[in-house]
C-alpha cells in the first residue's frame, strides 16, 4: 500500500513546468504581432484580457501533461526503465485517483476561464468562436495518447501549440479571426514539434514495447534524427519566408541570432544511436530552451519594428 503523501512541489512537478514554454510563447508572439497591427492602426486590442489568456493556456497544458502521463503510464509506455525524468505514478509517489482530481482540478480553472473568455466576446459581439478552439484544444488534447498510438501526435502538438494558440489569442485579444495569426504560428510550432520529436526519438524502444507508433517509431530512429532537422531548421525557413512574405517585418529575423543553438541541437540529435540514445537524454528540453530564445527574440523584432517604424 502506498502512505507517500505527494507534496506541493511534487504536484507542480508533474505539472511539467519546464514544458510550458509551448504554450506560453506562442501567446507571447501573437501579443507581439497585435502590438505590431496596432501601431499600424488597423486593429483595437483588450491587453487587459492578456493574462486571463496566460493563466488558461498553461492551465490547460498542464492537465494535458498530467493526462498524457497517466495513460503513458496505463499503457506501459512509461516504467521505471524509461529514460528522462522522474514519474511520480511510477515511483508510486501518487496514485491515479489523486492524479485525476488534481488534472481535473487544473483542467476545470483552464475551462472556467474559457467560458468567461467567450462569454465576454459574445457581449462584445465577437461571436462564439472560442467555443471550438478551445473545445477542438481540449478534447483532442485530453485523448492525445490515441493520437500518438497511431503516429499523429507530432501533428496535433503542432496543431494545438501552433496555430490553435495564436489564433485564439489573437480572437481573444482583437475579437477578429485572422489567417495571419495562424501563419505566424508555423515557425514556434514547428519547434514545439522538435521538442516532442526530441522525447518521441530518445524513447523509441520503450514505444514500440508498449505497442504505441509515435512519428519517430515508425520513421526509425535515422530517419528520426532528419524529421527533427526538418522540425528546426524549417523553423528559420517559417520566419524568412514570412518576412520575404511581407507577414512579419525585417526587425523579426532577430530571431535567427539563436540558429548556432539550433545547430548545435540538431549535432547533438545526430550523435545518438538506437543503441545508446542517452546522448539525446535532455534534447527535449534543450529545444525548449530554444523555443523559449526563439520566440522571444521573434517577438522582440516585431515589438521594436512596432516601436520604431510602425
Amino acid at each position: 500500500m502506498n502512505n507517500h503523501k505527494t507534496t506541493i512541489a511534487e504536484w507542480i512537478h508533474a505539472f511539467r513546468p519546464w514544458t510550458w514554454a509551448a504554450s506560453i510563447m506562442p501567446v507571447t508572439l501573437t501579443s507581439a504581432f497585435a502590438f505590431y497591427l496596432q501601431k499600424s492602426g488597423g486593429i483595437s486590442v483588450e491587453w487587459w484580457l492578456l493574462p486571463f489568456v496566460f493563466l488558461a493556456v498553461i492551465s490547460y497544458q498542464s492537465a494535458m501533461n498530467m493526462t498524457s502521463d497517466l495513460d503513458d503510464f496505463k499503457w506501459k509506455v512509461d516504467t521505471k526503465d524509461s529514460l528522462g525524468e522522474e514519474k511520480l505514478l511510477v515511483t508510486e509517489k501518487s496514485t491515479e485517483k489523486p492524479w485525476k482530481k488534481v488534472a481535473f482540478s487544473v483542467l476545470g480553472l483552464g475551462t472556467l476561464i474559457g467560458f468567461w473568455l467567450t462569454y465576454h466576446l459574445w457581449q462584445a459581439g465577437s461571436g462564439l468562436h472560442l467555443l471550438w478552439i478551445g473545445g477542438f484544444g481540449l478534447i483532442t488534447g485530453y485523448y492525445y495518447i490515441y493520437f500518438k498510438k497511431y503516429g499523429l501526435g507530432d501533428l496535433l502538438i503542432f496543431t494545438i501549440f501552433g496555430p490553435l494558440i495564436t489564433l485564439g489569442t489573437f480572437y481573444v485579444l482583437t475579437g477578429n479571426l485572422s489567417l495571419m495569426a495562424i501563419l505566424i504560428a508555423i515557425p514556434t510550432g514547428l519547434i514545439n514539434c522538435g521538442i516532442l520529436h526530441a522525447n518521441h526519438t530518445r524513447d523509441i524502444s520503450f514505444d514500440v514495447k508498449a505497442g504505441v507508433k509515435s512519428l519517430a517509431s515508425i520513421a526509425g530512429f535515422c530517419n528520426a534524427q532528419k524529421l527533427y532537422a526538418i522540425f528546426i531548421f524549417g523553423a528559420f525557413l517559417g520566419v524568412g519566408t514570412l518576412v520575404v512574405l511581407g507577414t512579419l517585418p525585417l526587425p523579426s529575423l532577430l530571431a535567427f541570432l539563436v540558429f548556432p543553438i539550433a545547430l548545435a541541437n540538431v549535432k547533438t540529435m545526430f550523435k545518438a544511436s538506437s543503441e545508446d540514445p542517452n546522448t539525446i537524454l535532455t534534447l527535449d528540453e534543450a529545444t525548449g530552451k530554444l523555443q523559449v530564445a526563439f520566440t522571444a527574440l521573434l517577438s522582440l523584432g516585431i515589438f521594436i519594428h512596432s516601436l520604431i517604424w510602425a
